[in-house]
Formats: structure tokens, sequence, C-alpha cells
């Protein structure tokens, strides 16, 4: 975009959303000159840029091992949920892959599921549990009716 075309398009937006697109140090240098000279021009504050988030990532809890493959991706999400709903943090990869290239699945290994090191004896103890329908629902189960 030219300079102009970028004063056009900041001359339409209010005094917050100028000042928001400024602050969020997402522009161009072009489109941030602009932008700062639309703000001069109002006379209005130049806002400091917003300093990136910091995640928090917590303690180191090992690499991430391979603790169970399937073919289908279905599956490996299915599991990945249920580890995650167990307190395991799990991720399921190549689902993408092998969801696009299915013939391929069995020369990648399937669609895998990782946690972290610290966590795979827990992830195992539930993919067992998991395997012999300990998490199955009844055949009368009713989602209509409420706990006790």
């Amino acid at each position: 975009m030219a300079t102009s075309e970028f004063s056009a398009l900041f001359e339409m937006l209010n005094d917050r959303e100028l000042a928001d697109r400024v602050a969020s140090g997402g522009l161009t240098v072009e489109a941030e000159a602009a932008a700062v000279s639309e703000l001069v021009r109002r006379g209005l504050p130049v806002p400091s840029r917003a300093e990136a988030p910091v995640a928090d990532e917590g303690d180191y809890q090992g690499d991430m091992t391979i603790v169970a493959r399937y073919l289908t991706p279905t599956e490996a999400h299915m599991l990945c949920s249920c580890l995650n709903a167990g307190g395991v943090p799990a991720e399921a990869g190549d689902t993408n892959l092998v969801q696009a290239h299915s013939l391929l699945a069995g020369a990648v290994g399937g669609a895998s599921i990782r946690v972290p090191a610290n966590y795979v004896a827990e992830a195992r103890e539930l993919i067992a549990a998991f395997k012999r329908g300990d998490f199955a629902l009844d055949e009368d189960f009713n989602s209509d009716e409420s706990s006790p």
C-alpha cells in the first residue's frame, strides 16, 4: 500500500481505534508512520507500543514422548481429549498429515499422542483404563438427568 492509502485508511478510524493500532506494534514501518502522523494531526498523544505478553511456560516437564499411535486422527484426538481431561497435558501429532494423505498413514506411523516425559506413566495408566472401557457410558445413560 502507498502512504496515501494508509493515510486514507487511518482517517476513517476513530481516535481509540487509531491509538490501539499504533500501540499494538503490528503495523509496518510505513503504516505506523502514517498512523502516527494522523494522531499528531488530530492532536492526540502517540501511545507507546504494548509489550508482547511473555508466556509463563512453568516448570520443564521433559521432552514430548509418544505414548500411543492410531491410524485415524479421530481416535488420536479422542484419546488426547481423554488424557487432557485426566490432567495429563497431551497433544495429538501428525493428525493433519494422516487426514490429508490417508494412504501414507501406515508409512508415517499414523497419528501420535505425545505427552511430557514426566507424565508418561500416568498417561499409560489412563490409556489402559480407556481401552478397558472404564470411561464408557451405560447403555441407559440419559444426559438430560442431572447428577446427584
